[in-house]
Parts: structure tokens; C-alpha cells; sequence
């Protein structure tokens, strides 16, 4: 291969994989699939080709379905066609037809991949691509994920061309005597891509002539210091991240690296998440206390010590009534075990409670209510529930989702946390009734609430 470029072209890391090829005809993806056909005995390649026609370009659309089933046929490699009427779809989604064209291909390529059983997606990507997404995302203000630019991998997509310019491309076509197909549409400065390709980057590159591999060597070096913070966070995220029915916590302790704070961030609110509210979001963090919304129903609340994400306004859980003796499921949250006999007091796990059997009469298990009150064993009187775990430090999003052992409004044990003094048990030696609370998911497992 004499053209400039095309000898950086590998599929070394593809080496035995079944690859479908995404096909428009144009010289990119003719490029893809013509390299990939001749290095498919070196490399152990099966290859499958996939066409979508979008419907927009009429005549012209049908031609290229012509072309790639042609160029298929040639190569000997099996094309899966399909085909969309894109205007309707982005009319009926209110959305913009280039998005959704972009949409429909991939849930097209998506279902042609499993179809035909490749491993991965082929996509023609190339240097000036890579060039054009990177100069576009710090345009719109991307961070340091979004200056990375494509991937060579991306969970089921393959670029392997990101290292090779067009110009070489077109060369390797030409000089083997390729044919492709040109879109009339990509020379037209209609969408910001676009603009960028003609009128932008030309521009630049009169003054920086190596601008697009400039740009492209910053992404690589901006990935591989965006997948080191990347592994960070995810480190990050295992020591510090704790889920319940209450949503989700980090423990924010102070003085975390605001990179790193922002990266894991970044991997829980989800990409939606905007600059704006990100930069709000990791204020927050460091606060002792405060609430925002997100987006999409998420919330963030901000305790002493913890930061919670919240989706929804928790709902009402149902009452149970308490089976003695037996095990009583409070659905999603917790399992109460009740065992009647004589027991040992054991202090030391909270998870297990004695209680006198006369004040368990018509007792349910259940999370709190408006009203409810408790008096704390040993306490001169009851209070409010709801100071009750005021004093004791219960961040308030754990409240709503705490498991409590109630017989009216009058709480008798708030599990794992206190007993009341009503259902106190007046003699250790004489018969009691002994309540465990475990996980929903597994009895020897620590009880969220603790």
C-alpha cells in the first residue's frame, strides 16, 4: 500500500473477530471495507457490510443502495440493507433531521450487527473526522472527556481508520481503481459539522497547515489522561459510593480533588448533566448542607459527611402487620424476624432487639407517617419521631425509607437505631420476643439503616 497513511491502517486488535461494516458508498466507509477485505486472512476477519438508506436524498439514495450492493457483490461480502423515512421520524419526534437520522442508522447498524452475529461495529471514522468532532466539542465547551474525541473502541464500535487521513484514503481508492460515491449533501455548509469541514478548518489550516493532526494528537494524549481519571473515579466510586432504598450517597469527607470529585460526578447524574449544573452540583459537595435539582427527576441533597442522589419524592410504603413468630417482609427495604422464648441481651448488635410481647398487639412494620411518636427507652417522656432523629443525626433522606416496628402512631422499635421505653422488656428472664432485621436480598447481611 504506497499511499501516505494507509500503512497505519491495522486490524490487529479486530485478530479473529466477525466485523460489520457500516456502508454508505462515499470513499470513507468503500475504504474501510476494501482494506478490511484484503487483510482479512492475515488478521482472521469475517466481515458483513450494512447499508441504511435514510429516505432524504431520494434518486440519488437509491443509486448508492445500488452501488454498495455492486461493490458487495464483487468483494463477495454479505450486505444488510435498511431503510427509514427520516424526515417523518424527526417531524414526529420533534428533533432535527440530522439527529435523527443519526439515531435511526445506529438502532439500524445496532440490529444488523446482532443480526448477522458480529462482534463489532466498523465505522470509517478518520483523522479529519476525529479533527472536526474534537474542534466541535471544545466549541461547545466539552470537558476533558469530550476533547478526547472518538475511540478506537467504544463498547461494540470499531474505528480503525482514526489515525488515517482523508486525502489518503481517496489516494488508496484511486490508485486501486475503486469507485465510491459522493453526497451532494456534505457539501453544503448546513450544519455545524459542515461548517467546520469547508469553511473552518481549511481556514485554519492556512496558518497551522498540520492543524487537523495537531488537533487529533491532542485527543490521544487528552484520552490517555482522561482514562487514568477515569480509573481513578471508578476507585473512587467502589470506596465511597453507597446504595439503599433512599437513592444513592457519597461519602465526601473534604478536600477531595475537585477533578476527581467532578469525574465521578460526571459517571453517577449521567452526560445530560450540564456544565452549569455540574459546576453547581460539586459546589454543593463542598457545603455542609444544601439541596438542587439536577435534571430528569434527579436531585442532590448535601448532609455532613455525604452527598445523596435522589430521583423522586419517596412514596408511601404499605404497613405490614407483624408476624409472631415469623418473618415479616417490608417490600424493597427490609425482612423483620420474630422469635418468641428467653434470650440473651446482646447490646452490641443493633440489628437484634428484645421486646415485651404485651406491646407487640396489632404491631406492623412499616416506614414513618405524620404524627408518629416514640419515647426513648430511658427518656422521661415521647417527642415527635421526627426529633427524635433530628438528635440522633438521621440525614433526612434516610427518614422516609427507615424501617420502623409501630402499633398505631406510637413507634415502638426504630430498627437498628433505639427501642421505646412502652415496649421495653420489664424482666429479662421472663419470655420475649426477639426481632432481627436483615437486608431484603440476604439475612446475614448488615441492615442499611445502621
Amino acid at each position: 500500500m504506497a499511499s501516505e497513511g494507509i500503512g497505519n491502517v491495522h486490524f490487529s486488535d479486530a485478530r479473529g473477530r466477525s466485523l460489520l461494516v457500516a456502508l454508505s458508498g462515499g470513499a470513507d466507509s468503500v475504504a474501510l471495507l476494501c482494506l478490511a477485505h484484503r487483510r482479512r486472512a492475515q488478521d482472521g476477519l469475517r466481515l458483513a457490510a450494512a447499508h441504511f438508506h435514510h429516505g432524504i436524498r431520494g434518486a440519488e439514495a437509491d443509486s448508492d443502495l445500488d452501488f454498495c450492493r455492486s461493490l458487495c457483490a464483487q468483494l463477495g461480502v454479505e450486505l444488510i440493507e435498511g431503510r427509514a423515512d427520516v424526515p417523518a421520524l424527526a417531524r414526529a419526534r420533534g428533533i432535527g433531521l440530522e439527529t435523527a437520522a443519526r439515531e435511526a442508522r445506529y438502532a439500524f447498524l445496532e440490529s444488523a450487527r446482532a443480526r448477522c452475529g458480529a462482534d463489532w461495529i466498523a465505522l470509517a471514522h478518520h483523522r479529519d473526522d476525529q479533527a472536526e468532532t474534537i474542534l466541535m466539542h471544545l466549541l461547545r465547551g466539552a470537558g476533558p472527556e469530550g476533547a478526547c474525541g472518538m475511540a478506537r473502541r467504544a463498547g461494540r464500535l470499531y474505528r480503525p481508520l482514526l489515525d488515517v487521513p482523508k486525502a489518503a484514503l481517496v489516494q488508496f481508492l484511486e490508485e486501486a481503481g475503486i469507485g465510491w460515491r459522493e453526497d451532494a449533501t456534505n457539501g453544503a455548509s448546513d450544519t455545524p459539522r459542515n461548517v467546520l469541514r469547508l469553511n473552518v478548518l481549511p481556514e485554519i489550516e492556512r496558518s497551522y497547515p498540520s492543524a487537523a493532526s495537531a488537533l487529533a494528537r491532542y485527543g490521544r494524549l487528552a484520552r490517555i489522561e482522561s482514562d487514568f481519571v477515569a480509573r481513578l473515579a471508578e476507585r473512587f466510586l467502589a470506596e465511597r459510593l453507597e446504595r439503599g432504598p433512599y437513592g444513592q450517597r457519597l461519602r465526601i469527607e473534604g478536600g477531595e480533588e475537585e477533578a476527581l470529585l467532578r469525574r465521578a460526578l460526571r459517571a453517577l447524574c449521567g452526560r445530560s448533566t450540564g456544565a452549569e449544573k455540574m459546576d453547581a452540583l460539586v459546589a454543593l459537595a463542598r457545603r455542609e448542607r444544601g439541596k438542587m435539582e439536577i435534571c430528569g427527576g434527579l436531585r442532590a441533597e448535601k448532609t455532613p459527611g455525604w452527598l445523596y442522589l435522589l430521583r423522586g419524592e419517596p412514596g408511601e410504603t404499605p404497613e405490614v402487620p407483624l408476624a409472631l413468630p415469623g418473618e415479616t417482609i417490608l417490600p424493597e427495604l427490609c425482612r423483620v424476624r420474630a422469635e418468641e422464648g428467653c434470650f440473651p441481651l446482646n447490646r452490641s448488635d443493633p440489628r437484634t432487639e428484645l421486646l415485651d410481647p404485651a406491646s407487640l398487639r396489632g404491631a406492623v412494620l412499616r416506614t414513618r407517617r405524620p404524627g408518629d411518636r416514640f419515647h426513648p427507652l430511658g427518656a422521661p417522656g415521647d417527642r415527635l419521631l421526627s426529633d427524635y432523629f433530628t438528635d440522633r443525626k438521621v440525614d433526612r433522606p434516610l427518614r422516609d425509607c427507615w424501617p420502623l416496628v409501630a402499633a398505631g402512631n406510637r413507634v415502638l422499635w426504630v430498627c437498628g437505631l433505639g427501642l421505646s421505653e412502652t415496649a421495653r422488656l420489664q424482666n429479662e428472664r421472663l419470655r420475649c420476643v426477639r426481632l432481627t432485621i436483615y437486608s431484603i436480598t440476604d439475612e446475614k447481611a448488615e441492615v442499611e439503616y445502621e
